[in-house]
């Protein structure tokens, strides 16, 4: 996940900024304990450094030295971690600082300053628990070291040492004062720090949305700059124009689609008159409309374009206008329904008291059989509706097969042989089962009705598969008449029907069914010219969610 990656590179970004300046201030240590040593060599000539014991600041200075060096190595190694090391650094100067400060004479060499800086720059790296542990620690260390010549008594008159007292405290209230105002400003840059990266999280998840539902797109997305060139195009125009164009790609638009390219340079002319959207056909053969939005007040800012395929606008107005249509001659039927019954019992009555074959006995079976194909009719145009009853399930193909051809078998007592299947393993789709049923059975029922008669060898094979873009398909093919080529364009429409006792809605209603599953139903003919190939392709297994919140 893109929100992943960039905590990842946040704390990786935090850890080496405390590296770097714990970095810094080994630097400014090292300054510090060069100096002291150097003055250690010329003690007796830099007053106040190392007055009060020359020795001890010698000895002081070159072990401070060498603390120095050993953290300059453990930064080096980064041994042991960070935190570690910040709470060594900050007890050893704390104490030597001290002991340096006491050895030039105390408060009033000056020194302490260097203690204040050592704290502060401690309470900058650590947490508040440990800011107020060293500044009480380079307090109590302050008044140990004023008070230490009473203590030893080297000074007898503790009315000298009293008088120290105040100036030890107003530095112990400034050095908790620098403390705390360093750990809060250190706690502000933190917390700006983690606000920042939640903002890049967020900023990185909303971009990695937004980029997924562009590239998800049907409608394709084209940026372009003010040049005129493609600097992002998402799958579906890649598809449409057959060209690849990532972010930060430079190829001109008018490479990948002439006519696309001169009305982009039209549309940038600003004359209304030549703004207006114009389809073009792309070098696919793909038939497009654009429409170009601005990306900014000027011509240098880019334009986007959106590329509409008219083959599914028309597409969607088709099913609007037959969606109409169903609901229209579902309702219709609906209210054929009565009267047609009783049309039909009237006849079955006048029919019980017609004698023989005499003419009214003729006439009342037309009417009973013309009734019936009402009916069929009727029921047919109903189904229409349960194309928005959709109830997909993931569904494995190779197990329903099996099943659907023992239930059709026994339903129409017809040979379980007629059957050959062919199925890969494990190809699953999404599909509404009942609703599958009905389409693969009305192409069955049609198959078989155009079949030779049954002899031992099989009349229908049900094969599962992927087509050239991966989805699951299933063919129902056959070896009977096949289907005229004048014909082939219009067997999915209504009412069409090339037999007096058919309805013309079986293959209609199979594909508007198909469609309701997010599927498709094409006819192909047989191979070599023999019987006839329907295919069913589906929607893939993994847009199963998807397709049942439609």
């Amino acid at each position: 996940m893109a929100s992943d990656s960039i905590r990842t590179e946040s704390r990786a970004a935090a850890e080496a900024q405390n590296w770097k300046l714990l970095w810094f201030f080994d630097l400014y240590r090292l300054t510090i304990a060069l100096s002291a040593a150097m003055m250690a060599l010329f003690v007796e000539k830099l007053s106040p450094f190392g007055r009060h014991s020359p020795g001890l600041f010698a000895l002081v200075a070159w072990i401070y030295l060498g603390v120095v060096v050993l953290s300059l190595i453990g930064h080096r190694l980064r041994r042991p971690d960070f935190e570690s090391q910040v709470v060594v650094i900050g007890f050893a100067d704390v104490t030597l600082l001290v002991l340096l400060m006491h050895a030039s004479g105390g408060l009033q060499s000056g020194l302490v300053l260097l203690v204040l800086v050592a704290v502060a720059a401690i309470s900058i790296m650590l947490d508040k628990r440990d800011t107020i542990f060293y500044a009480s620690l380079a307090t109590l260390a302050t008044l140990l070291e004023h008070s230490w010549g009473s203590l030893t008594g080297q000074i007898a008159n503790f009315s000298e040492v009293a008088q120290g007292y105040p100036q030890v405290g107003v530095f112990g209230i400034g050095m908790f004062t620098v403390a705390f105002l360093s750990y809060t400003l250190a706690s502000r840059l933190r917390a700006t720090e983690d606000l920042a990266e939640r903002r890049g999280v967020d900023l990185a998840n909303l971009s990695h949305l937004n980029e997924l539902i562009i590239q998800r797109m049907q409608m394709g997305v084209v940026v372009c700059d003010g040049e005129g060139n493609v600097r992002l195009t998402n799958q579906a125009a890649q598809k449409f124009l057959a060209g690849r164009s990532e972010a930060g790609g430079n190829a001109p638009l008018s490479n990948l689609a002439p006519d696309l390219g001169i009305q982009l340079f039209q549309w940038f002319s600003g004359n209304p008159a030549e703004r207006g959207r114009k389809m073009f056909t792309a070098q696919t053969g793909y038939s497009l409309l654009p429409r170009f939005v601005s990306l900014g007040e000027s011509k240098e800012a880019g334009a986007l374009i959106f590329l509409e395929d008219m083959a599914v606008l028309k597409q969607q107005a088709s099913q609007l206008k037959m969606g109409a249509l169903a609901r229209l001659t579902a309702s219709i039927a609906h209210e054929i329904r009565n009267p047609l019954g009783a049309i039909s019992n009237a006849a079955q009555l006048l029919g019980e008291s017609a004698k023989g074959e005499s003419e009214e006995s003729r006439l009342l079976k037309i009417i009973e059989e013309q009734s019936r194909r009402m009916n069929v009719i009727v029921q047919n145009v109903t189904q229409l509706a349960r194309r928005d009853q959709v109830k997909p399930v993931r569904l494995e193909i190779e197990p329903w097969l099996k099943e659907f051809a023992g239930q059709f078998a026994e339903t129409g007592a017809i040979p379980r042989e007629i059957f050959a299947q062919f199925c890969a393993p494990g190809l699953n789709t999404c599909v509404d089962p009942d609703q599958l049923h009905q389409v693969v059975a009305n192409l069955c029922q049609n198959a078989l009705r155009h079949s030779p008669a049954f002899t031992g060898t099989p009349l229908i094979k049900l094969q599962g598969g992927t087509d050239a873009d991966g989805r699951p398909c299933l063919d129902v093919i056959d070896w009977g008449n096949g289907v005229p080529a004048e014909i082939v364009d219009s067997i999915f429409d209504p009412f069409f029907t090339t037999t007096p006792k058919g309805t013309g809605l079986g293959l209609y209603i199979a594909r508007e069914l198909c469609e309701g599953n997010g599927a498709n139903l094409t006819y192909h003919p047989g191979d070599g010219g023999v019987g006839s190939r329907f295919r069913v392709t589906f929607a893939r297994a993994e847009d199963c969610a998807e397709l049942g919140s439609i």
